[in-house]
């Protein structure tokens, strides 16, 4: 197996593999015209092509040593410089114009070589070339699972596994050149072990990009677009369907909403929405559930919560609704909510059961309805 892994063929495979996976990120960045940090990593990707070329050139005689060692490698570490930049927008979606420094790591090498001429020694250039490709492939994996706090996507698991294990590699490839007897693998294995992981590190990037527009769409189905809270649809879809014992459910009904869009304006009523939105979801707990239904009425769901809890829940946030100061050319809106609760008693039972859904609307304002 090692025997067939000629040198010729590895470069061949490394190069493509940065190819392909530029192409990709340049097709998805053009689909994508926002998303910067694809165009970053497809020139980091291009960067490392050209420097495996030259290598290939070099390794066939067709340059000189003094020009392909140093070419090759000054773009290929500024190639997985560039490719931390590009994953680090990726990923977080956010730019650091500090990360830019970065590629003074492979411009201080090429002033180095330029000084001491380590390139022309194959050894000592692919081992620093390697670590420099270990710690920036580390530093990105960090990186990815770092920013899974703020967008907890599943790819981001396998996807930081795959920028570890091409780290691991490259490390290898390090030992390897050093110590040729610790490693079980030759150096060549280990580096076309380093090729497929590229491969894989470009499939996860795209995956990446794919799942968070499938979770954008998610968002933006399952979001009332006004108050920014969960809309009817994603509401009910968090309400078990049976064994709803010791949880409570609520409906909240602005009063006397059509008077003030008709008083004040739509804009007006809009401002009230979103108030009234805003001052509940502050109010919340991590697992409660609050959307708004339609109109001027919202649900509320809250799981192991008793009667008395409940009725506690509520109250709060009728008095407070009643203490939102909403002004409109110079006048303020008087804002008051009527809330029907229920706490579930049997666990066969399902919600559409529940006699809060046929709370009339007509409960008078700033009165606390509970259907027990």
């Amino acid at each position: 197996m090692t025997a067939q892994l000629d040198l010729a063929t590895v470069l061949l495979l490394h190069k493509s593999s940065f190819l392909v996976g530029a192409l990709c990120f340049l097709y998805l960045r053009w689909q994508s015209p926002r998303n910067e940090g694809l165009g970053i990593l497809a020139a980091g990707f291009l960067f490392l092509a050209l420097a495996s070329t030259l290598s290939g050139y070099g390794e066939q005689k067709l340059l000189p040593a003094i020009l392909w060692t140093l070419s090759s490698f000054t773009l290929g570490l500024g190639g997985y410089a560039l490719f931390w930049i590009g994953l680090r927008r990726l990923s977080g979606q956010r730019r650091h114009r500090a990360d830019w420094l970065a590629l003074a790591i492979p411009l201080t090498g090429a002033i180095a070589g330029l000084i001491t001429h380590f390139h022309v020694i194959n050894s000592i250039r692919a081992s620093a070339f390697n670590t420099g490709a270990f710690l920036f492939l580390a530093a990105s994996a960090f990186a990815v699972v770092a920013d899974r706090k703020s967008e907890p996507l599943p790819v981001r698991t396998i996807f930081a596994a795959s920028l570890a294990i091409g780290a691991t590699l490259c490390l290898a490839v390090v030992v390897g050149l050093l110590k040729p007897d610790i490693l079980p693998i030759t150096t060549t294995y280990a580096f076309f072990l380093l090729i497929i992981s590229h491969f894989a590190i470009a499939l996860f990037a795209l995956v990446l990009v794919k799942e968070r527009a499938e979770a954008a769409l998610r968002r933006t189905a399952d979001t009332d677009m006004l108050t920014g809270v969960g809309n009817r649809r994603w509401f009910l879809s968090q309400l078990p369907r049976f064994g709803w014992k010791g949880d409570a459910l609520a409906v909240m009904d602005l009063d006397f909403f059509k008077r003030i869009n008709d008083r004040y304006g739509h804009q007006a009523g809009d401002q009230v929405l979103i108030a009234f939105a805003e001052l509940v979801r502050a109010n919340l707990r991590a697992t409660d559930c609050f959307a708004r239904l339609g109109g001027e009425e919202f649900g509320l769901y809250l799981p192991k919560t008793n009667e008395v809890q409940a009725r506690a829940i509520v109250e709060r946030l009728r008095l407070a609704t009643e203490q939102l100061h909403i002004h409109c050319d110079g006048q303020r809106i008087a804002v008051s909510v009527s809330i029907g609760f229920v706490v579930g008693q049997d666990a066969k039972s399902s919600w559409e059961e529940s006699s809060v859904w046929q709370m009339p609307h007509s409960i008078r304002p700033r009165m606390l309805a509970v259907t027990a």
